[in-house]
């Protein structure tokens, strides 16, 4: 055991004390922290430019009422919300065919788009105002990423479209507009007795707390395994292609090695953890929601990370082992990514579902198990005990077969040396 702390101790001091372990510390909460920064101030900026669309009214009555609602618009008068000061303005030209081909009509305007003479231009057809029509909108422009402009013209042709069909069947709009008005939606957790007998109220749900919460613990622990775990492929390769390695097995035997490393590497994880903890319990105390980081979650996060740094670790570490040279790693390096990707994918349908039976199956599948179960676990509806039973189960014996069959890989890999490695080679060393 003393050789093994030995090994911990030096990997471990050779990972800290590097600026790049540090700056990579500092680096994610900056970039986190600058995005947001960003986002803000790209949300301050003021898009001014005026975007003149030409329209084509084969209708004849509702080229006035566009004209009459950009002008609104330009004065900030939105559909229904306040009055906003800011953002584009829209400029509506009239445009009149007087019997000319129309498609040569839709050329020259096509031109004027690309002189930047016109932004966009849109044919409103002559039967779009009967109500069973067919016909549609046909908005023509070269930023079709732009959606801003496009969107206020339908929402502005359907609503006077609609407005003259009540009129026309002798209904008021301004009735049918009360009948129709919509009713709005609050969404409330449970009530709950409390110890002295008395019913505590419901509280409004709270988005951050629901989603964001859980999301952030499931995101650093991704970040934590992502920073750490990785690095003891390249440690391994790097002592077997320099031969130390076969220097260290002239002392230690190839499962303290490997024990050593992920001791180490389990040590970096617990200092990223402290760190990025400490910063999020910060960050929640700023914003008022300290009381959402629970003391158990806490502890699920430890072991799940504890687990998570065991599988990887290991299987980064037999990786490294097996291959003589760095493009020979990256090659057997993609499935391990795509098992460490699994729950990036699966997030969103977890949390609109979590009981599901996708969610159940993709919390119990073992490289998932740490990322998904502890998901989650920080959602509302927690998942019941014999599923984080199974889970955690799961995860230590697939752990152990693991640190197993890395330590098979690893007695033979690391001496072997100018030859590539195949899956097949792999598992006849494990089985030998």
């Amino acid at each position: 055991m003393r050789k093994v702390l030995t090994i911990t101790a030096s990997e471990f001091l050779s990972a800290v004390h590097t600026k790049g372990f540090w700056i990579g510390i500092l680096l994610m909460p900056l970039l986190f922290g600058g995005t947001l920064a960003l986002q803000k101030v790209v949300d301050r900026q003021v898009d001014a430019k005026p975007r003149v669309i030409a329209v084509i009214d084969d209708t004849g009555q509702l080229v006035g009422p566009l004209t009459a609602s950009s002008k609104a618009w330009n004065r900030g008068e939105r559909d229904l919300g306040p009055v906003v000061k800011q953002g584009p303005t829209f400029l509506i030209e009239n445009v009149t065919p007087s019997g000319r081909d129309r498609q040569a009509v839709r050329l020259e305007l096509s031109d004027r788009v690309r002189r930047e003479e016109l932004f966009a231009f849109a044919e409103l057809p002559a039967g779009l105002m009967a109500p069973d029509t067919t016909e549609k909108i046909r908005y023509y422009s070269s930023a079709p990423a732009y959606g801003e402009l496009p969107n206020w013209l339908h929402r502005t042709v359907m609503k006077e479209v609609v407005k003259r069909r009540f009129l026309d069947a002798d209904v008021s709009p301004i009735v049918v507009a009360s009948l129709i008005r919509p009713l709005a939606i609050q969404e409330l957790g449970l009530l709950d007795r409390i110890r002295d007998g008395s019913v505590r109220a419901a509280q409004t749900v709270d988005k951050v707390r629901t989603i964001g919460v859980p999301l952030t613990f499931m995101f650093v622990l991704f970040v934590i395994v992502m920073t750490t775990t990785p690095q003891l492929l390249n440690s391994v390769l790097e002592e077997k292609m320099s031969r130390i390695s076969e220097v260290l097995l002239g002392s230690v035997t190839p499962f303290q090695l490997m024990l050593g490393k992920l001791l180490a590497s389990t040590s970096v994880s617990a200092v990223l953890t402290l760190v990025y903890l400490a910063g999020a319990a910060y960050t929640a105390r700023r914003w008022g929601y300290l009381d959402v980081i629970d003391p158990r979650m806490l502890a699920w996060f430890v072991l799940f990370l504890l687990l998570a740094v065991a599988i990887y670790g290991s299987l980064f570490i037999a990786i490294g082992s097996a291959c003589s040279d760095l493009k020979d790693a990256q090659n057997l390096m993609t499935p391990a990514m795509m098992l460490i990707m699994i729950p990036a994918l699966m997030w969103p349908a977890i949390t609109r579902a979590p009981q599901s039976a996708l969610s159940v199956g993709a919390s119990l599948f073992p490289p998932a198990t740490p990322f998904l179960m502890l998901l989650r676990l920080a959602l509302e509806e927690r998942p019941p005990v014999w599923q984080v039973a199974l889970g955690v189960s799961l995860t230590v014996l697939t752990t152990i077969l693991i640190v197993w069959a890395a330590g098979r890989i690893v007695r033979t890999g690391l001496l072997m040396q100018g030859k590539g490695v195949t899956f097949a080679e792999l598992l006849r060393w494990v089985r030998a």
